[in-house]
């Protein structure tokens, strides 16, 4: 087994844009403790902690060697509450091999095409003075957002506002790593949909972060509106799942 102490070393031994995102745990300045990242064989594991609202073991390689790695690293883990994330055949294959449980199948989003370059004249980048309405926002349109202005992975937000300022489409760029960039905390006002704004906002953000590397981001599996618009700007969807040890009984 060798031990990964950066990004970069994450990334000489891996192409999964997941585990590369997850590696960002390694590098000074992320905003939690520092994460873990190991390599044997053909198998590649990140420890990182807190990411996304979640310590996160994200795995990837092929199912013997990830199986065998895990053994090994995860004992050293007790005591983390972990999810393990990795595409859904291999995190379904794993999850039985080691008796996990399968939280949830979802989607990993990367985009797969030039940014689009639709005029958004309305999208803007919003200051610190609008985030108190920003929380307001998620708070009303998307209460369960992985994302929110106080999360210290929270970089900065695109938006539309309403004619008297009030931002009533955002969507936030955040948790960011090397040569990678990651969109959450999409919302848009109840009043306010049908029109197009979360393209607008995603739009405007995805060409902003294409020139600064892979844009990503998840998205339920059931979300079909919110899959239509990545797809339309040339996201490709893929399976995740999210696993964990199964709790002791009583």
């Amino acid at each position: 087994m060798q031990e990964l102490r950066s990004a970069a070393e994450v990334a000489e031994v891996t192409s999964d844009l997941m585990v590369r995102w997850a590696a960002q745990a390694l590098e000074p300045g992320y905003p939690h403790e520092r994460g873990a990242a190991w390599r044997s064989r053909n198998a590649v594991v990140v420890f990182a902690p807190r990411l996304n609202r979640a310590d996160r073991v994200v795995h990837a390689g092929d199912e013997e060697d990830v199986v065998a790695l895990l053994r090994e690293v995860l004992p050293g883990l007790t005591g983390q509450k972990v999810r393990l994330l990795a595409a859904a055949p291999l995190a379904s294959q794993v999850s039985e091999r080691l008796g996990h449980e399968v939280l949830a199948t979802f989607g990993w989003l990367h985009l797969d095409a030039a940014a689009p370059q639709r005029a958004t004249p309305d999208v803007e980048w919003l200051t610190g003075a609008d985030v108190p309405a920003i929380d307001a926002l998620l708070r009303e349109a998307n209460p369960g957002s992985y994302l929110f202005p106080d999360d210290p992975g929270a970089v900065r937000w695109a938006g539309i506002r309403d004619t008297d300022g009030t931002p009533i489409s955002i969507a936030g760029d955040s948790w960011p790593a090397p040569g990678l960039r990651y969109v959450s905390g999409v919302a848009t006002h109840p009043a306010h949909r049908g029109r197009g704004l979360s393209t607008q906002v995603c739009t405007f953000l995805t060409r902003e972060l294409a020139p600064l590397g892979a844009v990503t981001l998840m998205a339920d599996a059931d979300n079909e509106p919110a899959l239509k618009v990545y797809r339309g700007l040339g996201f490709r969807y893929s399976p995740i799942c999210a696993s964990r040890e199964r709790a002791c009984p009583g």
